[in-house]
């Protein structure tokens, strides 16, 4: 699972590298017939003309979204978060790691990361609208008697991520600044409000780096010792 994580991290920067890549060059020239092998004894043919098209609609107008680019985005997102979240919840060991490594940052981080796998999976618009289903359950058990003694939240359902590497991944090089900052208050949400108005493409992206990063030192942490001779 943890190599999923890193895997849907890997397709998001290859997928948006290859993303630029059409939007500044012409490669309608490279289409041609391309027969996908599907089996031992069948094939897809990819054919030149939709591809030809396809890149002479890409390039040169890197301002404008496309739809290459939004379906990387909420497929990696969605893949990374929803991994994540099921690692959190199965997961016992991975769980107690994250909770190691996170301290008092895990419950905003697992909160968030429950919240935007919800809208991502339950979004059926490009506007990624939310949904009562995504937030009602979540939200009061945020506001529940318990959570909010433990947590210390007084009333409030703001959750609030503040997590800078540097305080939390003492191998971690670079700024001592350099993290994420991420708040949501549930009390706020209601249906129809677009995702993008809570949390912004920047964050998600830096969301999705943290996450690719978790699974990187879990799955050094979790890998067999070498034994000594």
């Amino acid at each position: 699972m943890l190599r999923l994580i890193q895997g849907y991290y890997h397709f998001l920067m290859l997928g948006k590298f290859m993303e630029q890549l059409m939007l500044t060059n012409d490669l309608s020239d490279l289409a041609m017939d391309y027969p996908l092998r599907t089996g031992k004894n069948t094939s897809f043919m990819l054919k030149e003309r939709m591809l030809k098209r396809l890149f002479t609609s890409f390039y040169g107008h890197q301002e404008q979204r496309n739809v290459y680019g939004y379906l990387t985005e909420i497929s990696a997102f969605r893949g990374i978060f929803s991994v994540m979240r099921e690692m959190i919840e199965n997961d016992a060991n991975f769980r107690e790691y994250l909770k190691d490594l996170l301290r008092e940052q895990y419950f905003p981080f697992e909160q968030l990361i429950r919240f935007l796998r919800n809208v991502l999976n339950h979004t059926t618009t490009s506007s990624l609208k939310l949904k009562l289903e995504d937030y009602e359950v979540q939200r009061d058990f945020i506001l529940s008697p318990k959570v909010q003694r433990v947590q210390r939240l007084n009333g409030s359902a703001r959750i609030t991520l503040d997590f800078y590497y540097s305080e939390y991944v003492a191998q971690r090089k670079g700024s001592l600044a350099y993290g994420i900052q991420l708040s949501i208050d549930f009390k706020k949400l209601k249906p129809d409000l677009q995702l993008e108005k809570l949390v912004s493409r920047h964050q998600l992206y830096l969301l999705s780096e943290l996450c690719f990063n978790i699974a990187q030192l879990a799955d050094q942490h979790f890998k067999p010792k070498k034994q000594k001779n």
